[in-house]
């Protein structure tokens, strides 16, 4: 569970008399003041990680033994485990997201089965607001990488850093091979990130088609430094997530996912930067 400083502590542990083992819950509408919504965290874009924030602004301890998260765009995803939010406080449940699917709104509801002071076992079912849109991100990214794996299968190769110093630029090359298996989807481009910037020569901007018959194709990524900040380094948490934009039926003119890179790849962007930069590695 996470603290946060918007929320008091969360009391772990419910107490004995709050455990799931009442047959018989009752069926209730969600209690007046309690609030849920959908969130990641920036630290965790890398991973699969959200949280469902629960806001009980109701009088009454809310010891919470379960709850289950559906969306038309994500298969049901369930978590146990007693969760105690006093109070006019809020707790941050987690939970890891599964594959999303193709679709549009992620319309999310969460099931509750809690105890709200010492009445008795209950479950309500409520939307969840996804309040950033962040929940929405993911089922995207996991539509378009479905997308363009299902047209091609995609091999990330080693980096390589040309020139030297203030001159040098990193490339990574992609290949893409059609499969045959689908028509109509193009590779479309690659996206900077708030540390690294293309380079001129670098295929931000196209539209590769990947149906059966196209021919294989490697795009190479050309980056360099967006700026030489050892701050920005230092405390960056997302400057490795290069997107790839995807074209395709169904899919909105922004749809991409994110380049999958290896650790020995994320860390070579790395070295580059500070060895581009003259700074010393963090």
């Amino acid at each position: 569970m996470r603290r946060t400083l918007l929320s008091a502590t969360l009391v772990l542990g419910a107490l004995a008399a709050c455990g799931s083992s009442d047959p018989s819950p009752v069926v209730a509408p969600l209690p007046d003041g309690v609030v849920l919504h959908l969130d990641q965290s920036r630290t965790e874009r890398m991973g699969r990680e959200v949280f469902i924030r629960v806001e009980n602004g109701t009088r009454q301890r809310l010891a919470v033994e379960e709850l289950s998260l559906t969306s038309p765009r994500l298969p049901t995803t369930t978590r146990t485990g007693d969760e105690t939010v006093e109070p006019g406080y809020e707790g941050d449940l987690e939970l890891d997201l599964p594959t999303g699917r193709c679709g549009t709104a992620i319309d999310a509801s969460v099931t509750l089965r809690y105890r709200l002071g010492d009445g008795p076992v209950t479950t309500s079912t409520a939307p969840a607001d996804d309040v950033y849109g962040s929940v929405a991100l993911l089922a995207d990214l996991d539509c378009a990488a479905s997308t363009l794996t299902a047209a091609a299968d995609v091999s990330v190769g080693a980096p390589r850093v040309v020139g030297r110093d203030r001159a040098s630029v990193l490339r990574l090359p992609v290949t893409l091979t059609p499969t045959g298996r689908t028509t109509g989807t193009r590779f479309a481009g690659f996206e900077s990130t708030v540390l690294f910037r293309q380079t001129a020569d670098s295929p931000a901007d196209v539209s590769v088609p990947l149906d059966a018959g196209s021919p294989v194709t490697t795009q190479v990524l050309s980056v360099v430094p967006s700026r030489c900040d050892p701050h920005a380094l230092a405390e960056d948490k997302v400057g490795t997530l290069f997107g790839v934009r995807v074209r395709g039926t169904g899919l909105g003119d922004d749809a991409a996912y994110y380049l999958p890179l290896t650790r020995e790849q994320r860390s070579a962007f790395f070295d580059f930067f500070t060895t581009h930069c003259g700074l010393s590695r963090p």
